[in-house]
């Protein structure tokens, strides 16, 4: 749905610009050299009205990238700033061509980056996601450990403290789940559920790795600031921390579980046994 609304805009834009070609060239020379300050640039490479222009995109790609943390739009900043520094050098062959051809690089490298999260990267929690999942279940040996995770009480959690602090918690857990040792790699599977494989691993090899992991994200403590109404009605303005627990089921290939989605599964299972127990807990 975005892509196609992206592609829309686009065709606009290079409808707009046909129609403003077609305009008087009278016109169009009048508003591209309009005077906006009083200052000398006649000598300059680029009249006032477009470096303006230039300057805005810059200037709304920085705030983009410091407000979003969007790596795309440091990229693209990168590339306007070379573009620009070609267009100085306009009647230097040679730096013209080494500018703009880095220019056009980092664009394809952009890109291609940007393709890549994507697709495979999870937008909330920016750890791989279950189509990376998919694409790594492809590649495993003929050993491997697959561990199921899930925050306890979740929908419970999100309720109490609305989606926005729940998205926090859910960032923090996938940021203590990506340090997890012993070689294992953290997915966002959905929701509130996430997947860790260990190639090359037994379950006895997994399991103080996962337990080590439990209790990391047991102890993480998330900030949570004192919301504006509870700041007017005189109530105090300390943040206060709210901790979360997981539950963990946890797998390996053998006779019984053959193929990935088999040992899927009996992850599952033991992780409906962890929250049998009480919660908080590692189970196989």
């Amino acid at each position: 749905m975005w892509g196609k609304i992206r592609i829309s805009f686009i065709l606009i834009e290079l409808f707009v610009i046909h129609k403003i070609a077609m305009l008087d060239n009278s016109l169009i020379y009048k508003i591209l050299n309009f005077k906006i300050i009083n200052i000398p640039l006649d000598k300059a490479f680029m009249n006032q009205t477009v470096l303006l222009i230039f300057l805005l995109a810059v200037i709304f790609l920085i705030i983009k990238a410091y407000v979003k943390k969007n790596i795309f739009a440091v990229q693209l900043v990168g590339v306007l700033i070379s573009v620009f520094i070609a267009l100085f050098f306009i009647n230097d062959k040679l730096s013209f061509s080494i500018f703009l051809s880095a220019a056009g690089l980092m664009l394809i490298i952009s890109i291609i980056e940007d393709s890549y999260s994507m697709a495979y990267l999870d937008e909330l929690t920016g750890i791989p996601s279950r189509r990376a999942l998919r694409e790594d279940l492809l590649k495993l040996g003929t050993k491997y450990v697959i561990a199921m995770v899930d925050i306890d009480f979740f929908k419970k959690f999100n309720d109490k403290y609305g989606h926005d602090v729940g998205d926090d918690v859910l960032k923090l857990v996938a940021s203590n789940l990506t340090q997890v040792t012993g070689g294992g790699k953290a997915f966002r599977y959905g929701g509130e559920e996430f997947t860790i494989l260990f190639p090359g691993k037994s379950i006895n090899d997994a399991l103080p790795h996962l337990e080590s992991l439990r209790e990391q994200i047991s102890k993480a403590a998330y900030t949570k600031k004192s919301t504006k109404g509870q700041k007017s009605k005189g109530k105090s303005t300390n943040s206060s921390k709210l901790f979360v627990t997981i539950s963990i089921g946890v797998c390996e290939k053998s006779s019984k579980f053959k193929q990935p989605q088999d040992v899927i599964k009996g992850a599952d299972k033991a992780l409906y046994r962890a929250k049998k127990k009480g919660r908080n807990c590692v189970s196989k």
